[in-house]
Parts: C-alpha cells; structure tokens; sequence
C-alpha cells in the first residue's frame, strides 16, 4: 500500500497561500468573511474545520471556490480518520 503524507489543514492553506498573498492578517478576513476573529483564528491554528457554509463564504470573500475547500477539508479529515484506525 502506497503511503499518503499528511495533507495539510485547510486552516494552514488559507493562512499561507491565501492571507499570505492578499497581505490580510486575521482580523482583516474576519472583517471580509463577517465572522468572530475567534473563527478565524481557530481554523487557522487547526483547531476547527471549515464547514461547507464557510467555504461559500470564503469563495465570496478570496475569490476561490468552495469546491476547493470542501475539498481540502475532506482529504484531512480522511487522513485523520484513517491515522485513528490504524
């Protein structure tokens, strides 16, 4: 069986490549994304998922698409699930 790295959290993506280059830091996407800086900072830290609400959210505010998000979410929780059963 071939090995997967761990994917990375969506938080870490938002944070790294998109934050990164629009230069937001997080109470500035709370602000775009009309949230709690706490949600921000929470999915950022991973210690919370983006939900599929949350990715229309962010496909409005960054210009991406929740497709995307749902995505990544979705090969991490698998990941995690998978380390639990092993």
């Amino acid at each position: 069986m071939i090995k997967n790295p761990k994917p990375m959290h969506p938080g870490i993506v938002l944070s790294e490549v998109y934050m990164k280059d629009l230069d937001l830091n997080q109470s500035q996407l709370a602000k775009l994304c009309e949230c709690s800086h706490r949600k921000i900072n929470e999915i950022v830290n991973g210690k919370r998922a983006i939900s599929p609400d949350f990715a229309i959210t962010l496909e409005k505010a960054l210009g991406t698409t929740a497709e995307m998000w749902v995505r990544i979410q979705a090969e991490y929780d698998l990941w995690v699930a998978r380390k639990k059963v092993a």
